[in-house]
């Protein structure tokens, strides 16, 4: 098995996983996804009779990860098995993936009902794809010693030993720098109060800093945002007498949280990685060229001095001689945007061993 170097958490709807058809061969040997199944509705998020429908909608575009691993979260969806099912939420997703050929490890929390933890065991008695287990920070801020009871008994009723379990530290959103020292400390305080670090099959932190939305960037106006994720894994990393070093992963460029309300029709925009911080620009919603101002928000981007150039990837390509195709639509922004961060992060962590 390749080791894992970057593990993005990504957002089951279609920019993000077309990125994961498009991105470097050398980005996918080293990257396990880790993939949220997302309501696309009200009734998808509260019956478990709708669940279907989301799951079969985020599912269908896995073909391209065939072949792969990747971590399979179905928290935003109602766990319960539908009537005459003999799996819930997390078993039929991870069901689903499997019968598009990829190797699909489910993820559970120590919160969970137990039918999340049901269709884990089952799933890893019958296809020994271990299971991984999301820590947030509430359950991080907890003693060493009540976390650590915690996961040997989650362990007992997965029927799972650590050797097969994903162990991921996450911290959600971070942004300034209290917050991210602040995400540091919990984590080493973690690291270094649990027992065995060194036989979870992975340690993984997740932490995202990407805004929730683009609305205080004014179109037009190259903005930037920090990226505290990547800066709290380095201050992580300095720290002393850590057990072991987490895997680094981040949210790409979305924010953790799950946005709710009615969605909004996009502008043309980039958010385009860079060594600290993201590029933001964006268009207008009612400039007559409409999807075609993406042409020009290219044009501005490659134009940018911290541009990394057409031969990182697919996405850098496109945005380099963006009238090559189409404009595309807000699918299309963010496959770009996020192809390009995930290729730029596994050229980053393995050329200067630093997201």
């Amino acid at each position: 098995m390749p080791e894992v170097l970057y593990v993005p958490v990504l957002k089951g709807r279609q920019g993000e996983l077309a990125a994961l058809g498009s991105i470097q061969p050398l980005t996918r040997k080293v990257t396990l996804p880790l993939l949220e199944v997302v309501p696309g509705s009200i009734e998808e998020s509260e019956r478990p009779s709708q669940l279907r429908a989301a799951i079969n909608r985020t599912v269908k575009r896995l073909h391209a990860w065939a072949g792969n691993r990747l971590l399979l979260d179905a928290g935003f969806l109602p766990p319960e098995a539908a009537p005459g099912d003999e799996f819930g939420a997390v078993g039929n997703s991870v069901l689903a993936a499997v019968d598009c050929g990829v190797e699909a490890t489910p993820v559970v929390h120590l919160d969970d009902d137990p039918q999340v933890y049901r269709d884990a065991a089952t799933l890893h008695a019958d296809m020994h794809h271990g299971v991984a287990i999301r820590l947030g920070t509430e359950d991080l801020d907890e003693d060493s010693e009540d976390i650590e009871t915690a996961l040997t008994e989650l362990l007992g009723i997965l029927s799972t030993e650590r050797r097969d379990i994903d162990l991921i530290l996450d911290l959600g959103a971070v942004n300034g720098d209290l917050s991210v020292r602040a995400g540091a400390r919990l984590v080493a305080d973690a690291l270094r109060g649990l027992t065995a670090m060194d036989e979870w099959r992975n340690v993984i932190i997740t932490v995202g800093a990407f805004p929730s939305d683009l609305s205080a960037f004014e179109p037009w106006t190259l903005g930037e945002a920090p990226r505290y994720d990547a800066t709290l894994y380095d201050h992580l990393r300095q720290r002393r007498r850590l057990p072991r070093i987490p895997t680094f992963g981040d949210y790409a460029v979305t924010h953790p949280a799950l946005i709710a309300g009615t969605p909004y029709r996009a502008s043309p925009q980039l958010r385009y990685c860079v060594a600290d911080r993201w590029l933001v620009l964006k268009g207008r919603r009612n400039d007559p060229r409409a999807n075609e101002q993406f042409y020009e928000v290219c044009e501005r981007i490659a134009s940018h001095p911290d541009f990394v150039g057409a031969a990182l990837g697919n996405a850098d390509a496109r945005i380099a001689n963006p009238r090559s195709s189409g404009p595309g639509n807000a699918a299309t922004w963010r496959e770009l945007s996020t192809t390009h961060h995930l290729d730029f992060v596994v050229r980053r962590i393995t050329t200067l061993d630093e997201p």
